[in-house]
Formats: C-alpha cells, sequence, structure tokens
C-alpha cells in the first residue's frame, strides 16, 4: 500500500510529518473524503470543488490544480489496486518553527477502509444531542474535539453520531447531513452546515417524488417527526429511530426513507457505471 504525501508516493507505513506541523500542534487543516468503486469516483468534481472551497477559506494553497490532482488520485487507486476504497485528501498547515503560525502547507492522499454502514445499522441509528455549532461548518476541517471527547458516551449508549443544536435550532451530526419527513415533506436545514455532497445528490433525487424544504429545522419538531435519516460519503442513507434516548415514531426505518435510501442506492450506481 502505498500513499502520497507533497511530492511523492511513499510505502504508507513510511509516510510521516514533523512534529512542528501545525495541523498537528493547532488542529489547523482540512480534508476531503469520497469513494472509488472500480476506479470510479462518483461526484469526484463536487468533492474536488469542496475540497478547493475549504481550502481558500483556510487561506490554504493547494499545490496542485484540479487536473494534476485527479492524476495523482487515479495513480494512486492503480497501484493500490482496491477495488472499493475510500480516498482521503489532507492539507494541514505545514511545518512552523513557532508551531503556531501556519506556513507552506503539507499534502497527502490516503487510500483508507470504507465501512459497511448500511448492514450494521440496517435497523436504523441513535444519535445524541450536543450543543454547539461548528465554526465555518461550510469548511471541512480537522477540527472534531467536541464530538470525539463524547465517544466513550456514544460507545456506552449505542450511538453513532452526535447531533448539533443551539439555541432551538438543529444543525447537522458530526459526520453527516441530518433530515425530518412530516407529512410527507423531506425537511433539512439549510444553513449553519456542511453542504455535503451525500446531501446534494440525495436532495436531486427527492425532488422527483416528494416536496422539499430547506430551512431552519427546530429542536421541538424533530421528535414529532415521522422519519428521521442521515446522509454521508460513506453512508449514503441511514434512518434514525433513537435520538437522545427517545424514540422516533414507531423505532423502526420509515417506508419513505426506505425508498429514497433504494433509488438513491440506483442512482448511485448510474454514476458509477458512467465512468
Amino acid at each position: 500500500m502505498i500513499c502520497f504525501i507533497n511530492n511523492s508516493f511513499v510505502p504508507y507505513r513510511d509516510a510521516t510529518l514533523h512534529i512542528s506541523d501545525v495541523g498537528l500542534q493547532r488542529g489547523f487543516g482540512i480534508f476531503d473524503y469520497f469513494i472509488s468503486v472500480n476506479g470510479a469516483i462518483p461526484f469526484f468534481d463536487d468533492y474536488l470543488n469542496r475540497f478547493y472551497l475549504s481550502a481558500e477559506k483556510l487561506n490554504l494553497k493547494v499545490p496542485f490544480d484540479r487536473g494534476d490532482l485527479k492524476k495523482k488520485i487515479y495513480h494512486l487507486l492503480n497501484e493500490n489496486k482496491l477495488a472499493i476504497t475510500g480516498v482521503k485528501l489532507l492539507l494541514t498547515g505545514g511545518f512552523a518553527d513557532d508551531l503556531y503560525t501556519p506556513t507552506d502547507p503539507n499534502f497527502l492522499i490516503i487510500n483508507i477502509p470504507v465501512p459497511n454502514y448500511s448492514d450494521t445499522y440496517s435497523d436504523g441509528i441513535k444519535l445524541l444531542l450536543l450543543d454547539y455549532v461548528r465554526y465555518l461548518p461550510e469548511v471541512k476541517t480537522t477540527f472534531y474535539l467536541p464530538a470525539l471527547s463524547l465517544l466513550p458516551e456514544l460507545k456506552r449508549i449505542g450511538a453513532l453520531e452526535t447531533l448539533y443544536h443551539h439555541k432551538g435550532i438543529v444543525y447537522e451530526t458530526t459526520r453527516a447531513n441530518f433530515f425530518i419527513i412530516k407529512n410527507g415533506v423531506l425537511i433539512t436545514p439549510s444553513e449553519g452546515i456542511l453542504k455535503g455532497i451525500t446531501r446534494k445528490h440525495v436532495l436531486k433525487v427527492a425532488r422527483l417524488q416528494m416536496k422539499v424544504e430547506e430551512r431552519i429545522v427546530k429542536l421541538d419538531e424533530i421528535f414529532d417527526s415521522d422519519e428521521i435519516f442521515i446522509t454521508g460519503t460513506s453512508k449514503h442513507i441511514l434512518p434514525v429511530v433513537n435520538i437522545d434516548g427517545k424514540i422516533i415514531a414507531n423505532g423502526r426505518p420509515g417506508t419513505i426513507t426506505n425508498k429514497l435510501a433504494q433509488d438513491f442506492k440506483a442512482y448511485y450506481q448510474d454514476q458509477i457505471d458512467k465512468k
């Protein structure tokens, strides 16, 4: 297994960064993550657009243009010969003598395993509420301290993610976007969130079959929802059946959620087949 670090492909076990990297010292960096299926990368340009936007927002310069970056990603996939794999792009604040001031960024591309969420959580997942709003939510940063500090509690109660809320408004989960269904209408938060790539395409599929609202979502209304689910790159669509110990509807994945998940699965496969 190889990876890419700065300007070289190296064995994964040999990839290192100096301890002065601002990403390590101060948690300053961005990343993005997508999936390759036999060399096909669904929504590839969407992910790259978000990566470059995140870099721009934090004044970090990606050391390669999109064309060169794509070539390096495909070379990595070809060399590692993994049928289904995650691809993670990581851009840090660079090495700093004062361990604080960002310099020339360090850039990495790595392959990582893809979790099988759909089989593991076919009966739905639990979420844990957390009063928190991410700073610059439109930027996919490496800062996950609030959620990671709650991992022992998540494990104890069997919850997969934390659901961020603040002053009565619901936003997103740690690694996914949040949706509710009420009276046949699909509703998802419109602001204070990372605009997920899967979210974008699930909304596209959903608009062909139901009314969709992108708006402020109140904390009070989620417990009166008919169905709830989250979306993410490796999660696709995962039904939510319990939030903070409160059962959602009948405590089972909803029929609309299940249909939308199947429709999105077909849509996703079509993206792969087109490559």
